[in-house]
């Protein structure tokens, strides 16, 4: 049997690289929202605005165009709207248009205050019963507005999910390499789903 001292060198690296940030950035895949029918307007899909000051110019380079392509193919998907465009298009008279505003991107994975103890009594038994490794903590927040091609509001709505969630060796988000993406999709979802309400 090992010596508590080499169970100890062995899990001591695992307990110190849990801690991480990261940026929920999708994909994207909402789930069918209730509507009467579909709407007979365009929707023009404006570009995703992400204001979170944690996220750097540089990130917020590459985020807009990807959450912005992502949301626009699955409003269109989903038959939200007759038809779904985006930028270069232009809306025309009748048309409406979306602009989500993503104000909290806040993600981060620590270790969990009882993982390491309970690997060491455990003798590693803790981690092979999925005993919570790590514990992921998601504070997303965002607006969602739609509006007449001549910026008449139609509806706004604003959401906010805060969330903990532990995760265990054998947990799909144990090396998830899409990290909080169903929060966002829930994020998005909320907004969304208030904000075609509001349309009726």
């Amino acid at each position: 049997m090992q010596s508590p001292h080499f169970l100890l060198a062995g899990l001591l690296p695992l307990a110190l690289s849990g801690c991480m940030s990261f940026i929920p950035a999708g994909p994207l895949d909402l789930l069918p929202q209730e509507r009467a029918a579909t709407r007979s307007e365009t929707l023009m899909v404006n570009d995703v605005s992400i204001t979170d000051s944690d996220i750097s110019p540089q990130q917020n380079r590459l985020l807009i165009p990807q959450l912005t392509s992502q949301l626009a193919a699955e409003l269109e998907n989903k038959g939200y709207f007759e038809k779904t465009i985006t930028f270069p298009a232009t809306a025309a008279e009748q048309d409406v248009q979306l602009q989500l505003t993503l104000s909290s991107l806040e993600a981060r994975r620590t270790a969990h205050p009882a993982y390491f103890p309970g690997a060491i009594l455990t003798a590693t038994i803790w981690i092979w019963a999925n005993g919570p490794i790590y514990i992921d903590k998601y504070d997303l927040a965002g607006t969602l507005s739609i509006t007449d091609a001549q910026g008449k509001p139609l509806a706004s709505s604003q959401s906010r999910l805060k969330s903990n969630q532990s995760v265990g060796f054998w947990s799909q988000d144990y090396l998830n390499s899409a990290l909080g993406a169903k929060q966002l999709n829930q994020l998005i979802g909320d907004l969304l789903t208030d904000s075609l309400k509001q349309l009726h």
